[in-house]
């Protein structure tokens, strides 16, 4: 009696349980049809694709004075790059051989940059090449900071190994003392005197306007006289030092002339003149 009671109560479970699992199951389907039919019933919403405009700027017209200036600054801008290129391990030349003095480089137009960088040129506008083309000249003006340092120390040191020192006129005037004639013969004495000299050859300076110097000469009689001479010839440069000043400022110079007197009884001794020699010092020349 026990095993068949236990038998009926297990199978009245199983049934309860599979009744409970069919009504839920029931409930989500009649819950979830409404939805559906909700849904289904609910108009769609219009859609249209959204196109997203290209960024274009129209190019702003150029006044005439910024035409001339743009048309300006690309002409100059080339005609310093020939340079660079030409003269880049030397001094500028124009077209005589001269030395001259090297071209500053052209800036750009102030309002270039911005230019440049927000308006599109259209291929129809007739100073499209010259914009394009002044663009691309900015453009490779934007390099690396430490290059472009480099650059303008470069710059700076060429700048000043090409500085034109222009040479004071009184750098050539000598001042002439000490002199003596190089021959036993008969001495003469140069006190004092001053020519200017004219070419340079290295050390070595030629005066061709006759100097004038003072000398000291015997007579007939037997006793001296003063007698003005005239010299011509050249200098050595021999060293360079301080003469009232804090830096070398003066040049010594050894100096070697040929020497005429006029209206003495003594010059029909020596009618082709005299060879004298002595010191000169004139200012410091500026070495470039």
């Amino acid at each position: 009696m026990i095993g068949p009671r236990n038998d009926g109560h297990h199978r009245g479970t199983t049934m309860r349980r599979l009744l409970t699992v069919a009504f839920a199951f029931s409930c989500l389907t009649l819950s979830a049809r409404p939805a559906a039919a909700q849904d289904q019933n609910l108009p769609s919403l219009p859609s249209n694709p959204v196109v997203v405009p290209a960024l274009h700027v129209d190019r702003a017209p150029l006044s005439e004075e910024q035409e001339r200036e743009l048309r300006q600054w690309v002409d100059d801008r080339v005609a310093w790059d020939r340079q660079q290129k030409r003269w880049q391990n030397g001094p500028s030349h124009n077209n005589y051989g001269k030395i001259v003095q090297r071209k500053s480089e052209p800036e750009p137009p102030a309002w270039l940059p911005v230019y440049c960088t927000t308006v599109v040129v259209t291929r129809t506008d007739s100073h499209a090449p010259t914009i394009e083309r002044a663009c691309a000249m900015l453009r490779q003006l934007a390099v690396d900071p430490e290059a472009e340092a480099i650059r303008q120390r470069t710059l700076a040191v060429r700048a000043d190994q090409e500085k034109v020192h222009k040479s004071s006129f009184f750098s050539r005037v000598h001042l002439d003392g000490l002199w003596s004639t190089t021959s036993t013969d008969l001495r003469y004495y140069g006190l004092v005197g001053s020519h200017i000299s004219l070419v340079d050859v290295g050390r070595v300076q030629f005066f061709g306007p006759p100097g004038i110097l003072l000398l000291r000469m015997p007579d007939v009689n037997g006793t001296h006289q003063i007698r003005v001479g005239y010299t011509w010839g050249l200098s050595v440069r021999l060293f360079d030092f301080k003469l009232f000043g804090a830096d070398k400022n003066t040049t010594m110079f050894l100096s070697i002339a040929k020497c005429w007197t006029v209206g003495s009884a003594t010059d029909s001794l020596n009618p082709g003149g005299f060879d004298i020699a002595g010191f000169s010092i004139a200012p410091r020349k500026q070495k470039r």
